[in-house]
């Protein structure tokens, strides 16, 4: 690193170690990870981050209980594009193994509960699919399409399945998800 007051090129650190600088502050809390052969802001490995080899990062301690994806942050933004290996912005671990930079997670989920690469739901979407369920119980479809079935793909856990048929929601019936989509609509009776 180099010191902007003294301009000394020196070890990294938090500190100028040139005396002149008397402890003269250059940066955050950083810390090197040889592991990355890189330099993080934080307190350090085992203090406030750990190194994932699998994913080949440094992630917050909270994080140890995570979804592991090869090389996870070898990848751009899926919103802003830029390089997360690299990127001195905070970065978030999604539930379904993805990353994202946290500023961008909190923009893109105003408007969207499903990651913008998988498909996944972002969260426990338990209580929004409960007042799915309610609506639908208090809904009759014509006549003319109770019989009707579709094939959808459900995007959280993966199974594909016939389900009756509505215009806009199709709940799976192996994990309860409404994260689905339609493969195939069925125009005959699916029911006799």
């Amino acid at each position: 690193m180099m010191c902007m007051h003294c301009l000394k090129v020196q070890p990294v650190g938090p500190t100028c170690s040139t005396p002149s600088c008397a402890g003269f502050s250059m940066a955050k809390n950083v810390y090197h990870c040889p592991l990355g052969n890189l330099c993080c802001v934080g307190k350090g490995l085992g203090i406030d981050f750990f190194h994932c080899m699998t994913c080949n990062c440094c992630l917050g301690m909270k994080l140890k209980e995570h979804k592991c994806r090869e090389k996870g942050l070898e990848t751009n933004c899926p919103i802003c594009c830029d390089f997360l290996f690299t990127s001195s912005a905070a970065v978030r671990a999604l539930r379904c193994g993805h990353f994202m930079h946290s500023a961008c997670f909190q923009a893109y989920t105003c408007s969207h509960y499903t990651c913008p690469i998988c498909s996944k739901s972002l969260g426990d979407m338990a209580v929004y699919f409960g007042m799915i369920d309610a609506l639908l119980a208090a809904e009759e479809l014509p006549e003319e399409y109770r019989d009707r079935c579709q094939d959808i793909l459900c995007n959280d856990c993966g199974k594909k399945g016939t389900y009756r048929f509505h215009w806009l929601y199709h709940k799976c019936g192996f994990c309860g998800s409404y994260n689905t989509r339609v493969i195939k609509t069925d125009t005959t009776s699916c029911f006799t």
